[in-house]
């Protein structure tokens, strides 16, 4: 497999990983009750990420890669 290819590949996965535990910990707080600044860190970087997706017209960024 092209090196650049699995690179693209690994950063995807890893953002993919942090995306989820950003989506887990919201899910968490929720649960417990537990509203802080790190919650709405977590909002702003899902927020983040949906305008990022709007602005490439619902396809990864990488894929330009």
């Amino acid at each position: 497999m092209n090196r650049k290819l699995l690179y693209i590949k690994l950063l995807h996965t890893l953002i993919w990983l942090f995306f989820n535990v950003v989506i887990f910990y919201l899910l968490y707080a929720a649960i417990v009750g537990q509203i802080d600044i790190w919650v709405w860190v977590c909002v702003g970087l899902v927020l983040l990420e949906g305008l990022v997706l709007l602005i490439f017209k619902w396809f990864c960024p990488l894929t330009i890669i």
